[in-house]
């Protein structure tokens, strides 16, 4: 058991958190499709630090992105999925190197910092009435790409650009399940070439995997009972209360 006490880094204590943390996670991501990285990472980042915690909130939230998918492409308006997909493919590496070279804080709360200011904007009721063309949800794409490679944090990019547009819920929702089963694939290759990937990877994983899953199952059943009106607001706020817990983290 010697190779096991050297490969798995958290302790019991961490393992209890890690595990309830990623259940909550779990729901938010069912119910709104996006989250649960966001809502994993400072507390394991604080555990293993993140250049171990990205990759492994990565690996298990492409296991989930795969149980969301089904629904999602029935949903999906690929016209803009697949400009938002191709940015954030290109995007994905550049932010890899950069989490290998510099210290991921200083992105992070940058990250934090533009999440409050514009879920704050949002929620006052403002919305984007012109046309979100292939080049903005492109540009949209890339933004998150970039950032979940250095911070595995790309969501809110990603949906406020969503969120700005005239789509239902269940677009909205699909655009992001499928945005980041391309991205997350994509990022897992840099981070394994980029050399982040290791043993130890899986079982940082380990504990948050059968809590995430159980969760974002109970938050798939509860997307259908709201209405769209009620799924912009709980998303913008907890975008907020994501920005406002990982600035002062």
């Amino acid at each position: 058991m010697e190779w096991l006490q050297q490969s798995y880094e958290l302790t019991t204590v961490d393992t209890i958190l890690v595990a309830a943390i990623a259940f909550l996670a779990g729901i938010m991501r069912g119910f709104s499709g996006f989250g649960a990285a966001l809502t994993i990472a400072p507390v394991l980042a604080l555990t293993v630090g993140p250049r171990a915690a990205i990759p492994a909130i990565l690996l298990v939230m492409m296991i989930t992105s795969f149980q969301l998918a089904p629904k999602a492409f029935g949903d999906a308006k690929w016209t803009v999925v697949v400009p938002l997909s191709v940015g954030g493919v290109i995007g994905i590496p550049i932010g890899g190197w950069l989490l290998i070279v510099i210290d991921p804080e200083i992105v992070r709360r940058s990250i934090s910092a533009t999440v409050i200011v514009f879920a704050l904007i949002m929620l006052t009721g403002w919305r984007y009435r012109g046309h979100l063309g292939p080049m903005v949800a492109g540009f949209a794409g890339w933004l998150g790409g970039f950032i979940s490679g250095v911070a595995a944090a790309g969501g809110p990019a990603v949906i406020m650009f969503l969120l700005a547009g005239p789509d239902n819920a269940a677009k909205n929702r699909a655009a992001i399940i499928l945005y980041f089963i391309f991205t997350q694939a994509v990022a897992l290759v840099v981070y394994w070439i980029g050399g982040l990937m290791s043993l130890s990877t899986f079982w940082v994983a380990a504990p948050m995997l059968p809590t995430l899953v159980l969760g974002t199952w109970i938050g798939e059943r509860m997307f259908g009972k709201a209405s769209d009106q009620l799924y912009r607001r709980i998303a913008l706020a907890f975008l907020l209360a994501i920005g406002l817990s990982t600035f002062f983290a």
